[in-house]
């Protein structure tokens, strides 16, 4: 039955999502999680370990011009680098 899902059978409350990803990706995430709790992280949290990663790859010595770049403390460059 839910190859004839249309959007206007979608409840108001996920149409931002059908809008986002289409209907039938919408369609293959209810089959996959439909009527369970789904947390999807933010992106801050998906890009960090990818921000972090390019600073262990640009880093030439100078926790300073990272640090700035990033827009992060030297610090935190500092733990980033000694992880």
């Amino acid at each position: 039955m839910l190859e004839f899902l249309t959007y206007s059978d979608v409840p108001d409350s996920v149409k931002d999502v059908v809008d986002v990803i289409g209907m039938d990706a919408f369609k293959d995430l209810v089959k996959l999680a439909g009527g369970s709790l789904l947390y999807i992280p933010n992106e801050s949290n998906l890009v960090k370990p990818i921000r972090n990663r390019m600073i262990r790859e640009e880093f030439r010595g100078s926790y300073k011009d990272i640090s700035l770049k990033y827009g992060i403390s030297e610090i935190q460059v500092r733990n980033i680098l000694n992880k």
